[in-house]
């Protein structure tokens, strides 16, 4: 029995075991998990990438790739491997381009798993400031005059994180920046563009909400912000989707808590990042280990495991759009600014 290696990051997901211990049934392969944090995941891969001693397939952030493409680490999908998986155009294309790179002719890595921020808000904290919720999130400009209308009548309009470590913050303002218009890079990658007149407002926009948020002890991470929200301390913060269905699905937040969180998605056009699955060159040693590397990459992105994976403990967002129907809590506020994200979102260019 062939034996293959997989590397995951983040916490074990029984749910993902059963679909690499069926597709290991299946092919007569046997499936060794190579666990990582997201904490060392980057040290750990970057190891690899150098000394060539990694597993045969990973998991990594979808940012990644060009990083190790330029190392020489990975191992090329063919037209032919990519067409047997549904070609591109059955993957959201803000997945897609992640893996696509230096141009769009060669393809180093599938779409496996997506992730987007959305706003969540108290439905009874705006209703005491008399808003309307189906209109105060509308765009970047309604969300600035929501937070100012809740100013005085309400704890703390806003909350989000405010730390040196918060790396996601830079994913909340793209969404600014890009609905404005503006943008981070020129689009031959060559010139930096947040200094545009465009991008500067919209970064200075986002920054202007914090005037609304109540002084806490800094520095405040995302668990912190969190808090404060769910204590009825803040009416308005941004939530991972991740989150939300931890709320929804979950014990820790009592129902009737519940039942006044709404959520909406971020103003603009919502960033989109995500998880993507390669294949190492060390993986081609033999054409038998080959083909099976290759076939393992292909399940777990395929829309079978997809489906699998968005019904399971963690609730992994598919990268593919005809598997959203699989989503827990459909026709929910949560679910739909889930979708309408991943749909209509952006992620970062490739460089």
């Amino acid at each position: 029995m062939l034996e293959l290696q997989y590397s995951y990051i983040g916490d074990p997901v029984p749910t993902l075991q059963k679909v690499l211990d069926d597709f290991g049934r299946q092919n007569n392969l046997h499936i060794e998990v190579r666990q990582l944090d997201w904490d060392n995941a980057w040290h750990e891969i970057m190891l690899w990438s150098l000394y060539g001693n990694g597993p045969d397939v990973s998991h990594i952030g979808s940012t990644w790739v060009s990083s190790l493409l330029n190392m020489n680490a990975l191992r090329q999908f063919t037209p032919e491997e990519i067409r047997q998986v549904g070609g591109e155009y059955v993957f959201l294309p803000s997945c897609w381009q992640s893996g696509v790179w230096p141009d769009k002719t060669k393809v180093w890595s599938l779409p496996w798993q997506g992730y987007t921020f959305l706003l969540a808000y108290r439905r009874d904290l705006l209703q005491k400031a008399g808003i309307d919720e189906k209109t105060a999130f509308q765009n970047a400009k309604s969300l600035g005059e929501t937070i100012a209308k809740l100013n005085g009548k309400v704890d703390s309009p806003w909350v989000a994180p405010v730390s040196t470590k918060h790396l996601d913050t830079l994913h909340y303002v793209a969404s600014w920046v890009w609905g404005a218009g503006g943008d981070f890079l020129t689009p031959d990658n060559r010139h930096v563009a947040f200094l545009e007149p465009a991008a500067l407002d919209a970064i200075c926009a986002y920054y202007d909400l914090m005037r609304y948020m109540k002084p806490v002890p800094l520095p405040l991470d995302e668990e912190g912000a969190l808090e404060v929200f769910l204590k009825g301390k803040a009416a308005v913060t941004v939530v991972g989707s991740g989150a939300g269905y931890q709320w929804l699905r979950g014990d820790d937040v009592p129902a009737s808590l519940l039942k006044n969180i709404g959520f909406a998605p971020m103003p603009g056009t919502p960033w989109v990042g995500g998880d993507n699955i390669i294949i190492w060159k060390t993986g081609r040693i033999s054409p038998e280990r080959e083909r099976a590397t290759v076939a393992l990459a292909q399940h777990l992105v395929s829309l079978e495991s997809q489906r699998a994976l968005a019904q399971g403990e963690d609730v992994a967002l598919p990268t593919r759009a005809e598997a959203f129907n699989a989503l827990p809590l459909p026709g929910s506020a949560l679910t739909n600014a889930i979708v309408y994200s991943l749909r209509v979102g952006r992620a970062y260019r490739p460089m």
